[in-house]
């Protein structure tokens, strides 16, 4: 990927950050995982290209929201081989929980 597309990539999600973001942390709207969705787009971006790391940025940013992912979720790290024509097969557009490596889940005790 060329630097200039990157350096593009980086400064688009500097201006989200810096703008939208915080209107939806005002709004009380708060990105429900770790790492947020801004350092996710840029890990993706930097990681796999621009093409891809933005769909993957993209299907991230749509499963933020309430009744959609939640918890650590951190980028992928091999890109997906799907055709140029599929783009969005780049993204993981699955809801639910996702839990931190190494946490253990307890069973309340029985009474």
């Amino acid at each position: 990927m060329s630097g200039l597309r990157r350096k593009t990539a980086y400064v688009l999600l500097r201006v989200y950050k810096a703008s939208f973001s915080l209107v939806f942390y005002a709004a009380g709207a708060r990105c429900q995982h770790k790492p947020t969705c801004s350092e996710y787009g840029a890990e993706c971006v930097a990681r796999h290209g621009w093409w891809p790391g933005g769909w993957m940025a993209i299907a991230r940013f749509i499963r933020c929201r309430p009744g959609g992912s939640f918890g650590y979720d951190p980028a992928p790290e091999t890109k997906p081989d799907v055709p140029a024509w599929l783009p969005w097969r780049y993204g993981d557009w699955t809801s639910g929980g996702r839990h931190f490596p190494n946490q253990t889940i307890e069973n309340p005790p029985e009474a």
